[in-house]
């Protein structure tokens, strides 16, 4: 089966719950532990009682970002863990992001898409981004309110802002300069999320998904990350890839 799958992130999700889910992460807690937290924080927030109710369903989503990963995204979640204290407030979204990009394949295409038509056009609609998601995951009735949460939940993490015309979006702030540890777990979510088999690095770099971000990562940088490989291919275009062990 290919990644387009179970849509999964069909939650409006606030920066502050994954805030709250990272902090337990990092904390130590279990799996369960972080769930029952979750579940505890958005009681009186989110609607529901039941595991498949709107409670259930975004304590499901943020426990999928940050605590029960995917095999292939744990290495990742753990770097993204330790960076925790070492960026600030405003850069933790940073984090917030490649762990979406990485654990979440819907997420990675909205996030594709919205950077695509944003640097196009200057601004999306929510319909465009609709379209394009149905070509990629096929008619399902799910699509249209999935694509609208992720949006929504774009929009309250300060990275899209709504305009005068409903269902019309445009980019919030400049983007965010990345470097260092940082920018290199932002280059692997995506590669994890988009890519495994690799793309030309200034692609990566430049790439839509990232769109929030500037990465300030050269080829020597990547070179010498552990989980990234970077190969020559012709004469001059470097290839971005994950190291072998990086699903490990």
């Amino acid at each position: 089966m290919g990644r387009r799958t179970t849509i999964g992130f069909d939650r409006k999700v606030d920066l502050a719950w994954l805030d709250a889910a990272a902090s337990r992460v990092a904390a130590g807690a279990t799996e369960e532990e972080v769930r029952a937290y979750l579940w505890r924080l958005l009681e009186g927030t989110v609607a529901g009682n039941r595991f498949n109710s709107a409670r259930g369903k975004t304590v499901t989503v943020l426990a999928h970002i940050w605590s029960q990963v995917p095999e292939e995204a744990r290495a990742l979640r753990d770097r993204a863990v330790r960076l925790l204290p070492e960026v600030s407030p405003a850069h933790r979204v940073a984090l917030h992001w490649a762990m979406a990009l990485a654990t979440y394949p819907f997420f990675a295409d909205v996030a594709t898409t919205v950077g695509r038509l944003l640097a196009l056009q200057g601004n999306v609609t929510l319909a465009q981004v609709t379209r394009r998601l149905v070509e990629l995951w096929g008619e399902r009735s799910t699509i249209v309110r999935a694509a609208q949460r992720v949006v929504r939940s774009m929009v309250q993490w300060g990275i899209l802002k709504d305009t005068a015309e409903r269902g019309v979006y445009e980019q919030a702030e400049p983007p965010m300069e990345a470097a260092g540890p940082l920018a290199q777990v932002l280059l692997e979510a995506l590669l994890l999320g988009v890519s495994s088999d690799g793309m030309p690095l200034d692609q990566a770099l430049r790439h839509p998904a990232l769109f929030p971000f500037r990465l300030d990562l050269a080829a020597h940088d990547v070179r010498r990350a552990a989980r990234l490989r970077v190969h020559r291919q012709g004469l001059d275009m470097d290839v971005v890839a994950l190291a072998q062990e990086a699903g490990a």
